[in-house]
Order: C-alpha cells, then structure tokens, then sequence
C-alpha cells in the first residue's frame, strides 16, 4: 500500500463484494452491507478505473473466498470456536453482517492502522452500533509483531479454540514475512484452532508460465503502487511447508477446485480467476 493512505486493494475488495451482491444472477456471497462501508467518492473513482477482463475474475475470487472462509468457519463454531480473528480484514462487515454467529465469537480485525483508521471513521460516519464482542488491532506486518500485539490485547484469550481468516494478504507480502506470520499463528492459538488462507503458487510468477491474467494483474497493481511480493507456496508442498510451522493441512483447493464448487452458474470462463488457490488447516 502507498506509505500515509488507506490500501486500494481493501476498497476494491469491498466494492467487488458490493458489486457481486447488486448485480450476480448466480449470487456466490451475500455482502449486502458493503456497498455503504464504500464511501460514494470512492465508488465513482473505481467505477472510472475498472478494466473489465481484470474486474470480473478478481471479483469472482473474492466473492468465493468470502464464501470459503465462512461456510468453513460455520462448521468451526458448531465445533466450539470461540474467537474469528481476521488478518487483513479491509472493510470487512462480518461482524455487522453475521449476527446469528456473533453471538457466539469474540472477533478481531487485524490491518494496518491507516486502514483500520479509515475504516473506524467510515463506520462513524454511517453511524453503525460496534459490537461489543468486536475488537481493532491495528498491524503493520513489515514492521510490527502480530503475537506480541494480539498478546497485549486483554480480550484475546490464547487458550481459547480459535479461527483465523488470511485472505488476499500472503502475494503482498515476502516469503520471511509469510513465514513469519504463519509462526505467530501458530504461538498464540491452541491446539485444534483454524487457519483458511489463499494464495497464488509461486511457480504461476515463473516468467515461462506466466498467464495473461497473472501478467495484467500484476502490472495493474504495480500502477496502484500495491505490487506484490509473490510470498507465498508451492500446492505440491503446501502440507510439508504447514507442517513445518505446526500446521496440519486439511484442504487444498485448486483454481479447478474452486470453480466446480462455487462458481458452476458461471458460463463465461473469462469471469473465473485461473490461478488462485484456497487452503485451511488445522494447528497440531
């Protein structure tokens, strides 16, 4: 994200949601409050910048991880998860969205404090009653650390089972810091909690496979000043990579995988994302 201001990729995220809430025949993920989190001005600003063959697919990924993380995140809290913690969180509306499991999580939104400020003034601003059960934590994850934040945090209870959601964060960052993050996961939870993240394989940046969607939305964000950093995994190593910081790998969902799952409604392939990939685990 550009040094002083809010991320791009959390605004466009929540205006795709937006976006595929108001106009999907095939609704994958129901997000009918992100259209308001989205200031108007900002809304009219992506509208002007959105490049079709770009858009639709980003937008059919996002929708489905939204919906990934949540159906598994129901199965979680039938099972007894007690606290949702969401590392780069944007302008996600779960807490405000999902009252029927609310009721039952202590929820915390992870992101950089730039974010998380325009966020908490954007929720002001449209006057929206914040749980009491919903905690900010403000991380910068090049800098700071997430244990010893979450830690300090007197509501985040270590001992308690716990889901973790990591979505469109590990391409933005280095291999050291997806390593990182991974480790302080894994510290700060107890045994049985979750972790859904997805990820791009790293072989898909390989210059003699490279697909022209990878290309074109790499170059795009490289034009937002959000490039990525291509941290990440190999599929064919995911489990071995897991368990290696503590974690038992307990589904892999290839780009396939994903579009036979949720994106069936979708007749024009040109709206499916072909190189994201959706995993989930379990700490040993």
């Amino acid at each position: 994200m550009i040094e002083n201001q809010v991320s791009n990729t959390a605004l466009w995220t929540a205006y795709m949601r937006a976006y595929h809430t108001r106009h999907a025949a095939n609704k994958v993920f129901d997000d009918f409050l992100a259209y308001d989190l989205v200031p108007g001005d900002v809304r009219e600003r992506i509208e002007q910048q959105i490049i079709p063959d770009i858009f639709l697919p980003a937008t059919s990924s996002v929708v489905s991880r939204a919906r990934y993380t949540e159906d598994t995140l129901e199965k979680a809290a039938r099972q007894g998860v007690k606290q949702y913690v969401i590392l780069g969180a944007g302008m996600d509306t779960f807490a405000f969205r999902r009252q029927d499991l609310m009721k039952q999580l202590k929820v915390f939104e992870i992101d950089h404090p730039l974010t998380q400020e325009f966020k908490l003034l954007r929720l002001a601003d449209l006057g929206w009653e914040r749980p009491e059960n919903l905690h900010f934590i403000p991380v910068d994850f090049t800098k700071e650390n997430l244990e010893a934040k979450l830690i300090r945090s007197s509501s985040y209870d270590p001992e308690a089972r716990s889901f973790f959601s990591w979505l469109g964060v590990t391409s933005y960052l280095t291999q050291e810091e997806v390593l990182t993050t991974l480790h302080s996961i894994t510290n700060i939870a107890s045994s049985g909690s979750t972790l859904v993240f997805d990820y791009i394989d790293i072989n898909e940046f390989n210059v003699n496979r490279l697909s022209k969607q990878i290309q074109e939305s790499t170059e795009y964000l490289e034009k937002i000043d959000e490039p990525r950093k291509t941290g990440g995994f190999v599929s064919s190593r995911l489990a071995e990579d897991l368990a290696g910081s503590g974690l038992n790998l307990v589904e892999n969902l290839s780009p396939l995988d994903i579009e036979r799952r949720y994106l069936k409604g979708f007749t024009d392939k040109q709206h499916t994302l072909g190189y994201m990939n959706f995993a989930c685990a379990v700490i040993k």
